[in-house]
C-alpha cells in the first residue's frame, strides 16, 4: 500500500490523519474511514486494530484513511471524552470522499471501542457513509434506537472475553435491529483485542468490500 500523512481540519483543529491507497490503483476506488479506541487505553491511528483494518481494507484493493481525534498525538486541541469527536470523524469522512482517486459513493466508516461508540451516538451526522462497522462498541452505543432503524449494511464485531463491552450483552442489545446488520464473535478476545487484530481486521474489511462493491 501508499501510505501519505496529512493534516485537515476539524472546527479550526489541525488533526493529523494517514491516508493509503492500494499499490494496483486503477480508477477511483472505494474507500474507508477508521476511528480509534480512548486514548487512555492507547488509542490513536497507530492501535493495531486499526492499522491491521487499513492493511486489510487496502488488500481488497480500498483507500482508507486513519487520523488522530484532538487532542491525541500531533493532534490540536484537547480530548473531550467523546462530546465533540463526532466532529472530527465526520470532517475525516468528508476529507476522504473529496481526495483525488477516491469513489465518494462508496465511502465506509468504521470505528474501534470510543471510536465506534463516536460514531453510534452521532449517526445523523454520518449520511454519506456507505456501510458501518463496529469493533467492541459499548452496549449503551448499540442500544441507540438510530442506529436500529438504520437501513444501511452494518457490522459488530465483539470478543467473546470482552468484560468492557460483552459479547453475550451486545447481542441481546442487537436483537430488536433493522437488517441488515451482521455481528461477529471473536473467540477468547478481550477488549484490547492483541492477537485477534488480523482476524479482526479481515472481519471488517471483508464486509466493507461487500457492501460497497
Amino acid at each position: 500500500m501508499r501510505q501519505s500523512a496529512i493534516s485537515f481540519q476539524s472546527k479550526r483543529l489541525n488533526l493529523e490523519g494517514i491516508i493509503s491507497f492500494p499499490d494496483d490503483l486503477k480508477g477511483n476506488v472505494p474507500a474507508v474511514a477508521v476511528c480509534h479506541s480512548h486514548p487512555m487505553l492507547g488509542g490513536a491511528f497507530s492501535d493495531p486494530v486499526v492499522v491491521e483494518i487499513c492493511r486489510a481494507a487496502n488488500d481488497l484493493g480500498m483507500a482508507t484513511l486513519r487520523f488522530n481525534f484532538r487532542g491525541v498525538g500531533e493532534s490540536q486541541g484537547e480530548f473531550t471524552n467523546g462530546s465533540e469527536e463526532h466532529h472530527d470523524a465526520k470532517t475525516a469522512l468528508d476529507v476522504l470522499r473529496k481526495w483525488p482517486g477516491v469513489d465518494r459513493k462508496q465511502v465506509a466508516l468504521a470505528g474501534y471501542s470510543l471510536g465506534a461508540a463516536v460514531v453510534l451516538e452521532s449517526l445523523k451526522e454520518f449520511k454519506h457513509a456507505r456501510a458501518l462497522a463496529f469493533v467492541a462498541p459499548t452496549v449503551k452505543s448499540v442500544q441507540n434506537d438510530r442506529f436500529k432503524r438504520d437501513k444501511r449494511p452494518r457490522l459488530v464485531v465483539a470478543g467473546g472475553n470482552d468484560r468492557v463491552a460483552p459479547s453475550l450483552e451486545i447481542q441481546r442489545a442487537l436483537d430488536e435491529a433493522r437488517q441488515p446488520l451482521r455481528f461477529a464473535e471473536v473467540a477468547n478476545a478481550d477488549h484490547s483485542m492483541r492477537g485477534h487484530e488480523t482476524e479482526i481486521a479481515r472481519i471488517v474489511a471483508d464486509f466493507i468490500s461487500e457492501s460497497l462493491t
